[in-house]
């Protein structure tokens, strides 16, 4: 679906995110206290800092959409809402597979110029933000977006470098498994994952792990909030 919106009255919205964010980043320096701990599949735990994704801060996952999702997918079953933005290569069916409740994901993939507001907006109602190459973004967006994360305890992910973040993971090379002499499912993935960031992920480390390709339902859901307003898929 496509709306319309008056080039005076798209303006005056962007002109107030924008804003809106300023004054976030002169409010916000750390990570919220109250931000949500999403844990992740016990196979990714090594990958972030006590074994759960964060609520408030920034994380970026370079070289693969399928690490990506599977770290996703636990925090999904439990009860988080996600959005992708500017992220139209990410199948929502590979997403599906991995455990990602479509039910809670909302779909903004070509954002064009109101990137930023859309982003900043999202982060006010979801628990995940996901900012894709298709986002475009200064330097400066993404410093006011760090920040209203931190204030809204939102968890802002992006798929291309984002300097600053928190963690950082960068996948290297891997293989699938599975398929027996050319018959079957590739049902395994292997990474080499190159983590950096700040604070308990400061020291660069390299680990292996594989990829679930099937994230089972949480054991222990985690209560998430619920998106503020009505939020509808846009193109």
């Amino acid at each position: 679906m496509t709306v319309v919106v008056p080039e005076r009255e798209a303006g005056a919205r962007h002109a107030h995110a924008l804003a809106a964010l300023r004054e976030a980043e002169q409010r916000t320096t750390a990570i919220a206290a109250d931000g949500q701990a999403w844990p992740v599949h016990p196979a990714l735990a090594r990958l972030v800092p006590g074994g759960a994704l964060r609520g408030g801060g920034t994380l970026a996952v370079r070289g693969s959409t399928s690490l990506l999702l599977a770290l996703l997918a636990a925090p999904s079953q439990a009860g988080a809402w996600v959005a992708f933005v500017g992220a139209p290569a990410v199948g929502m069916l590979a997403a599906a597979d991995v455990g990602v409740a479509l039910e809670r994901t909302a779909l903004v993939p070509r954002p064009g110029p109101d990137a930023p507001a859309v982003v900043a907006a999202l982060l006010d109602g979801m628990d995940v933000v996901v900012a894709g190459p298709r986002a475009a973004l200064t330097d400066a967006d993404r410093r006011r977006l760090a920040a209203r994360a931190r204030e809204r305890g939102s968890l802002l992910a992006s798929t291309t470098a984002w300097p600053g973040a928190h963690v950082t993971l960068d996948a290297r090379g891997g293989s699938w498994a599975g398929a027996d002499a050319g018959a079957g499912w590739l049902r395994r993935r292997t990474l080499s994952v190159l983590r950096t960031g700040r604070g308990a992920a400061a020291r660069p480390v390299e680990i292996d792990v594989e990829v679930p390709t099937v994230v089972e339902p949480a054991r222990v859901a985690v209560p998430a909030r619920a998106p503020a307003g009505h939020l509808r898929v846009v193109a």
